[in-house]
C-alpha cells in the first residue's frame, strides 16, 4: 500500500512538530464541488461600471475556480425580473464553462398560493404558521394542499429561467422548510398535517412535473435549517428517497445546545456528531450530501472566521462525508460580504465609492476550490499535531493530490516527504496576514500560528492506484440562445470591409479596423454624435441587411439581436438601437451599453419591429445613435428563429432513431398531448404528423427527447 506522509522534524525546542499521513490508495467520496450563493444584492453588482463588473466576475468566479453557484428562484410572476441573474451567471459560464454548476433553491412559493397572499413570513408585524404554507385545496391528486399548482409554478419557472440562459443542474424545492421568517418562506412538515403542507407530498409533485422537461435539473432537500436535535433525518425519514438525487443541509445548529452560528464557526468540532451521523445512513456518489448555506450570522467581518469556515469544511469532508460544500454569500452589499463585499458607489446605502472588499472567509474557500476539482476523492488523512487539521484529495487520474492543513495552534514545521509524489506548489494564508500567498514547495514548509496551507503534489506513476477518467465536461451553450435558431447577421472574423454602413454627413466613415482589441482582430468602428441630441439632434450611423441574409427576414421572424461591441473611448456608451428604411425609425431598445475596456454581448428585443397588430414596420436598416463619441462592432446576430434551418436540424437527428420506438408528445407546458409510435409521430421532413395544433412540441423516447414542430 503507498502512503503519502508530510512528516515534521523537531527543528527547534520553540517549535512544534507535527506528522500528517495520507494514503492514497485509501479513498471515499467523489467531490462534486465548491461554492456560494448569489442569492441577494444581484443588482449592486450590475450597478457597477464595467471595468469593475470584470473585477469582481475575475475575482469571484477565476479567483476562487467555484464549481457550484447557488441562486434563488424569484420568478413569482411574469413581471419578475431576474435579468441580474442572468448576467452574473453568464459571467461565470464565460470564464469556467460547464465546470460552474447552478444549484437553485426557492425561497417561498408565489404569494397566491398562500393563505397569506404574501412571499413574506412576517405580513402586517404577525407570523402565522398555518398562513405562510400552501393553500388547502379540496381536490388535488397529491393531497390537502395546492401541491399541483406548486409544482406547475416550479416547472414554469425552470423554463423561464432557460430562456434568459439559465439553466440549474440541481433544484431545491424550497430553502429551510421549518424555518419561520420575517423574509420570503413556505412551510412543509415533513409530510402534510391539518395545519401546513408536507415536503413530502410537494416533492413528489414537483418530480413528477418536471420530469417531463428536455433536461431536469437533479433534485437536493430536504436542505432544513440545521442538523442538530435529528432535523434532517426527520425530514429525509419521511420521504420517498427515489424523489432526491442528493441531500442538503445547513448549519445553523448543531444539536447538544449548539445553537449559535457565530460560536460554533470558532468551534466546528460542535458539527462533527451530527455529521457524522447524517452520514452514517444517507449520501453516496450516486445521491450526494451538499451543504448548501452556512454563514457566523455576524454582522461584522472577523479575522478568525477564515480558519473557522476552513476547520468547518474538513469536518464536513472527513467525518461528514460531504461530496460539496456551498457558502451562503459570494457577495453582499457594503464591506461585510462573507467572501466578497461590493460597493456600487453612486451613494448606494454607505458606499460612497466603488470598489470590491475580498474578505478573509474568500480565502478559506479558495484553500479548498482553487486547487480540488469535481470529480476527485477524498483519501484518507490522519495527523497528530496539536489543534492540526487535515484534508488531502486526490485527482480522478491520480496525477495529483491536494493537501488542506489548518493549524490553529502554534507555529509548527512541517517535513515534507511524499513516496512516488513531488510538491510542486504551495499556497498560505495567515490569520491577520498574508493571505493566498505562494509560498516554496520544497522538503520542507513552515506551517505559521493560526493559518491554511494548501500544498499540491503530482507524480506519473500511478499504475498501483484505482484510477478513474477525470470528468469530461461539455462546451458551455448559452440556454436562451438555444430557443430557436440562431442567424449571423455579419461577423467581422470572416469580413474583409465595412460595407453595409453609411452615416449621416455629420457623422465619420464607418471603417473596417485590424488592430487587435483583447483577442478581436477584426471589427468595424462607428462614430456617433459625441454630443448630447438636444445640442447636436440625431445623428445615425446605419447598418443594411445583407441580402443573402434579408430573404430570411430576421427582423421579424427572429426574437433578439446580439452585438458584439464596446465603447471606443474610456467612457460606457450608452447606445439607442432601432430599425430604419421601408418605414420610419423604429425603436428596439433606448440605452444599450458598450462597456468601455471590454468587449460585451448586448441582447436587443425584436417586439418592437411589428405593431400592436403584429404587422411588420419593415425596416432593412439597424440604426445606432449614441451621445458618445462612437463604438466597435465585431458580430451582429439574431437568436429564436424560426424556418426551414429548423427542420433540417430536426432531420439530422431524426435519422439516427429507431422509428419504431415507443414515443410521447408534451406540449411546452409538459402535457402528455400524444402516445404512439416514432413512425407514426414524424413526417420525413421532421414534422409531426398527429393532429395537433400548430407550434412546438418535445418528442420523447426511450433514446431522447427532442423539439418539434407541427405546421
Amino acid at each position: 500500500m503507498k502512503k503519502f506522509l508530510i512528516s515534521t522534524a523537531l527543528l527547534a525546542t520553540s517549535t512544534f512538530a507535527a506528522t500528517i499521513s495520507v494514503d492514497p490508495a485509501s479513498t471515499a467520496q467523489k467531490v462534486v464541488g465548491f461554492g456560494a450563493g448569489a442569492a441577494y444584492y444581484q443588482s449592486w453588482i450590475t450597478a457597477m461600471s464595467s471595468s469593475m463588473q470584470k473585477d469582481f466576475y475575475d475575482t469571484a468566479f477565476t479567483g476562487l475556480n467555484l464549481s457550484l453557484l447557488r441562486i434563488g428562484n424569484w420568478k413569482q410572476e411574469d413581471t419578475t425580473s431576474i435579468a441580474a441573474d442572468a448576467a452574473i451567471v453568464k459571467a461565470g459560464k464565460q470564464r469556467l464553462g460547464n465546470h460552474l454548476k447552478i444549484e437553485m433553491s426557492s425561497w417561498s412559493a408565489p404569494g397566491r398560493l398562500k393563505p397569506s397572499g404574501n412571499v413574506n413570513g412576517s405580513v402586517n408585524g404577525q407570523k402565522i404558521k398555518s398562513q405562510n404554507t400552501l393553500k388547502s385545496s379540496s381536490n388535488d391528486p397529491y393531497g390537502k394542499y395546492v401541491y399541483s399548482e406548486f409544482a406547475h409554478w416550479w416547472k414554469t419557472s425552470l423554463q423561464s429561467y432557460e430562456q434568459m440562459g439559465i439553466a440549474p443542474d440541481y433544484i431545491s424545492l424550497q430553502n429551510e422548510p421549518d424555518m419561520e421568517a420575517d423574509y420570503e418562506e413556505t412551510l412543509f412538515e415533513p409530510t402534510e398535517t391539518g395545519e401546513i403542507a408536507g415536503y413530502k407530498q410537494a416533492l413528489q409533485a414537483v418530480r413528477d412535473s418536471i420530469s417531463t422537461l428536455t433536461n431536469p435539473p437533479k433534485i437536493l432537500g430536504p436542505e432544513p435549517l440545521g442538523i442538530g436535535y435529528n432535523n434532517f433525518e426527520k425530514y429525509a425519514k419521511a420521504l420517498d428517497n427515489n424523489n432526491l438525487d442528493g441531500y442538503a443541509y445547513h448549519l445553523y445548529h448543531a444539536g447538544d445546545g449548539n445553537d449559535n452560528s457565530g460560536t460554533n464557526y470558532l468551534n466546528p468540532e460542535n458539527f462533527r456528531k451530527a455529521m457524522t451521523n447524517i452520514a452514517k445512513n444517507y449520501g453516496s456518489d450516486a445521491k450526494p450530501i451538499i451543504m448548501t448555506e452556512f454563514c457566523t450570522m455576524e454582522s461584522a467581518v472577523r479575522e478568525q472566521d477564515m480558519l473557522g469556515l476552513a476547520h468547518i469544511m474538513q469536518v464536513g469532508f472527513t467525518s461528514g462525508k460531504l461530496n460539496a460544500y456551498i457558502a451562503w454569500e459570494l457577495f453582499w452589499g457594503e464591506q461585510n460580504g462573507q467572501l466578497i463585499g461590493v460597493c456600487p458607489g453612486n451613494g448606494w446605502s454607505s458606499c460612497t465609492e466603488e470598489k470590491l472588499y475580498i474578505n478573509p472567509e474568500y480565502h478559506a474557500m479558495r484553500h479548498y476550490s482553487k486547487f480540488v476539482n469535481p470529480g476527485w476523492r477524498v483519501v484518507s488523512t490522519t495527523s497528530d499535531g496539536y489543534d492540526l487539521y487535515a484534508v488531502a484529495f486526490r485527482s480522478a487520474d491520480c496525477d495529483s493530490i491536494s493537501v488542506i492543513a489548518i493549524n490553529k495552534g502554534a507555529a509548527q514545521s512541517l517535513n515534507l516527504s511524499v513516496n512516488g509524489y513531488n510538491p510542486v506548489s504551495a499556497v498560505q494564508s495567515v490569520e491577520s496576514g498574508a493571505k493566498s500567498k505562494a509560498i516554496t514547495a520544497g522538503a520542507t514548509i513552515d506551517a505559521p500560528a493560526k493559518s491554511i496551507t494548501t500544498i499540491v503534489f503530482t507524480t506519473s506513476n500511478t499504475a498501483a492506484l484505482q484510477c478513474e477518467d477525470s470528468p469530461i465536461e461539455d462546451p458551455y451553450i448559452d440556454p436562451s440562445k438555444q430557443i430557436g435558431d440562431s442567424l449571423v447577421i455579419v461577423d467581422y472574423a470572416n469580413e474583409t470591409s465595412a460595407g453595409s454602413w453609411k452615416s449621416d454627413e455629420t457623422l465619420g466613415k464607418v471603417t473596417f479596423e485590424t488592430t487587435e482589441l483583447d483577442g478581436v482582430s477584426k471589427y468595424v468602428k462607428v462614430p456617433l454624435a459625441a454630443c448630447a441630441q438636444d445640442e447636436c439632434g440625431y445623428q445615425h450611423a446605419l447598418f443594411t441587411i445583407p441580402d443573402a441574409v434579408a430573404v430570411k427576414d430576421p427582423l421579424t421572424e427572429c426574437k433578439e439581436l446580439v452585438f458584439t461591441m464596446r465603447s471606443i473611448n474610456t467612457e460606457d456608451a450608452s447606445v439607442n438601437i432601432g430599425g430604419a428604411g421601408g418605414s420610419t425609425w423604429s425603436s428596439y431598445q433606448y440605452g444599450n451599453t458598450a462597456p468601455a475596456g471590454s468587449w460585451a454581448e448586448v441582447s436587443v428585443p425584436l417586439d418592437n419591429e411589428k405593431d400592436s397588430t403584429g404587422a411588420p414596420f419593415g425596416s432593412t436598416q439597424l440604426s445606432f445613435n449614441s451621445d458618445n463619441e462612437g463604438i466597435y462592432i465585431a458580430k451582429i446576430i439574431a437568436i429564436g428563429c424560426g424556418g426551414s434551418s429548423a427542420i433540417k436540424s430536426f432531420r439530422t437527428n431524426i435519422a439516427a432513431i429507431n422509428k419504431n420506438a415507443e414515443a410521447a408528445i408534451f406540449d411546452l407546458n409538459g402535457n402528455l398531448v400524444w402516445k404512439g409510435l416514432q413512425s407514426e409521430a414524424l413526417n420525413d421532413n421532421g414534422t409531426l404528423k398527429p393532429r395537433l395544433r400548430q407550434g412546438a412540441y418535445i418528442l420523447k423516447t426511450k433514446a431522447n427527447a427532442q423539439r418539434v414542430i407541427k405546421k
